[in-house]
């Protein structure tokens, strides 16, 4: 059984969320895939940020981690150089396929979750007159972090796009599931390029997880020149044994024109949250160039629980416009 309060998830068999509110069951989990896709219509609540959500639909990604044995050893070295020639070192031992869904948040679990976020954001096709358009609840969350349930209630998700893109039905065994309807079709089909995720970067220092990965949102004019603007998201988890507080980040980015820039700032999106071990947080952010492609990379300054500082890397990831101009490597 899934019991539902509104405080926070704690770490039990059953996921029960601790407050002085009531307690409801929510639903059942069932037993988690370990190889194939789950389908969309797949409710879950996510293993580390603690929320409700339905799958929308599956990608397949690259997953650049830092730990795997066969990653470059001197490729981010030289990227941060600039050599981008080193990219041409990547192989498919370099990189794992993961299976990532986008996802649809249960608004209800938004005061309780422990990250930001702001949605998928859309640039409009107008450059000369270009607006950000935010799409609220819509997340990505790897295969790994799904856990799934059979919802106990009729309104399993709290979202207003959850009626438009699933239709509830019942089968002859009284079994509800929740399919997906051609208005999350279309939606797929018309927004596939801005939607897609291909890479994702991880690295672990000092007992901190940090995974990374961005979309390109579109150009707008910015004075007299055309502005190219990605969305990043940052997941940071805390695998080690010591509570730590984000104080401060440092952020390079390198322009194809060679041209370089470094943003150092307090904390992240004016928080500094603090993450026990076990625990993550996310946000995004966006990052411009004016040049179509280039690649950020950066650091945390984190306080531990004792008093100390340390260093925590941000891998590199690359920007890109030009969705022909990264090689991509589907799954075989």
């Amino acid at each position: 059984m899934i019991s539902q309060l509104r405080k926070g998830l704690s770490r039990t068999s059953e996921r029960t969320i601790s407050t002085a509110c009531n307690l409801f069951e929510v639903g059942k989990f069932t037993q988690p895939r370990s190889a194939g896709k789950y389908e969309p219509g797949q409710l879950f609540i996510h293993k580390k940020l603690d929320f409700r959500g339905v799958v929308l639909f599956p990608w397949v990604a690259r997953v650049f981690d830092r730990d795997n044995e066969h990653f470059p050893a001197n490729f981010d070295q030289k990227l941060k150089r600039g050599d981008k020639g080193s990219v041409a070192e990547i192989n498919s031992q370099s990189y794992k396929f993961v299976v990532y869904y986008q996802v649809l948040m249960d608004f209800r679990d938004c005061p309780i979750i422990s990250f930001q976020r702001d949605g998928i954001s859309f640039l409009g096709q107008d450059t000369d007159n270009s607006k950000f358009y935010t799409i609220p609840g819509i997340d990505y969350s790897s295969h790994h972090d799904i856990l799934p349930y059979i919802p106990s209630t009729e309104d399993p998700i709290d979202h207003n796009l959850f009626p438009k893109f699933f239709e509830r039905r019942v089968d002859n065994g009284s079994m509800v599931t929740y399919q997906p309807t051609i208005k999350l079709h279309q939606f797929h089909q018309d927004n596939f390029d801005f939607l897609r995720l291909r890479d994702v970067h991880c690295q672990t220092t000092n007992g901190v997880k940090v995974t990374a990965y961005c979309f390109y949102m579109g150009q707008r004019r910015e004075s007299q020149s055309l502005e190219h603007w990605w969305r990043y998201s940052i997941m940071i988890e805390n695998v080690g044994d010591v509570t730590v507080q984000v104080r401060e980040r440092t952020w390079s980015i390198y322009s194809s024109d060679d041209k370089k820039e470094s943003v150092t700032g307090r904390g992240i999106i004016g928080l500094e949250p603090i993450i026990d071990p076990g625990n993550s947080f996310q946000y995004s952010s966006l990052v411009s160039l004016r040049s179509g492609s280039g690649h950020m990379w950066g650091t945390y300054l984190l306080e531990r629980k004792d008093g100390r500082f340390i260093n925590v890397t941000i891998p590199p990831f690359m920007l890109v416009s030009n969705f022909g101009d990264a090689k991509q490597t589907e799954e075989p």
